[in-house]
């Protein structure tokens, strides 16, 4: 039997369920996390560099948990073990999520998977980040961009969102912004084809006037690690400068490496005011 760390209970909220009630609240999950490892080494030494660090780990997956906002409490589950699998050290994961008061005559509902370093996790091998904004009717707008984008690409996570000031177009209504983490097969330049077709079956019209308002903006800001100079750019220019951007952004890619700057998206937030002008919480309205 291979060394284990296990971890009983872990407390966490989250959007999560079918219901249209459930979209617009958060629910406790109770996660438990059983970790194969090989703990001679920290037998030996007694360092935790030579462990799998739990509370490193464990405030890894209540930040992913805490910034989801999955239907299927069996797609988080898979989610939180592809998160343990990236941390060095860890072989093998059993994680179970538990949905208390999910039936009405049973104390919870519980979802287990296991899965191994190395082996295909049946899900799309590339990961990008989306940038979603809207200031015509926003609400119907947003939401319907992300039902597409779950129709399109299967499971998605999505930032809080944002009600951002429109920034040079006098008069223009405030922005609704966001950010989506999907997987997908298509390469840089197909998603970006793929983002397109969706703006335009919501009506979006290109203008010459750059900051006009528009029904639907679908921006790839990040595929995986790529650096390109032609459209579509990556990442895009507008991450380390524009909060309406970063900000979501860094709600659901706080670790993630900016490709060029050699910074983590959450040191970029972090550089920012925790309150910053112009940019403020909106209601859970128009979580998916």
């Amino acid at each position: 039997m291979p060394d284990r760390i296990v971890v009983t209970g872990l407390r966490t909220d989250t959007v999560i369920g079918l219901y249209d009630w459930e979209r617009l609240v958060r629910q406790t999950l109770l996660i438990d996390l059983d970790v194969a490892c090989d703990l001679r080494a920290a037998g030996a030494s007694d360092r935790v560099e030579d462990t799998v660090d739990y509370k490193r780990l464990t405030t890894k997956v209540r930040a992913r948990v805490e910034s989801s906002r999955y239907l299927l409490i069996e797609t988080l589950a898979c989610d939180i073990a592809e998160c343990c699998l990236a941390q060095d050290r860890v072989e093998r994961v059993r994680v179970t999520v538990r949905k208390p008061g999910a039936l009405r005559h049973a104390d919870d509902v519980a979802v287990m998977v296991e899965r191994k370093r190395g082996e295909p996790s049946g899900r799309p091998p590339h990961r990008a980040y989306v940038g979603v904004g809207s200031n015509i009717d926003p609400v119907t707008n947003v939401r319907s961009a992300l039902t597409a984008l779950h129709e399109c690409f299967g499971a998605v996570r999505v930032s809080q969102a944002y009600r951002t000031r429109a920034v040079g177009y006098e008069g223009a209504d405030d922005f609704l912004n966001l950010a989506v983490e999907l997987r997908t097969d298509l390469d840089p330049v197909a998603l970006h084809a793929a983002l397109r077709e969706i703006e335009a079956a919501h009506g979006r019209e290109r203008h010459d006037e750059r900051n006009a308002p528009r029904t639907l903006d679908l921006d790839l800001l990040l595929w995986d690690d790529v650096v390109r100079t032609d459209g579509p750019v990556l990442p895009d220019p507008l991450i380390p400068d524009a909060p309406f951007v970063l900000v979501p952004l860094a709600d659901i890619a706080r670790h993630v490496m900016h490709p060029t700057l050699d910074r983590s998206i959450g040191s970029l937030r972090d550089e920012l005011p925790v309150t910053v002008p112009g940019v403020s919480v909106y209601s859970d309205e128009v979580v998916y």
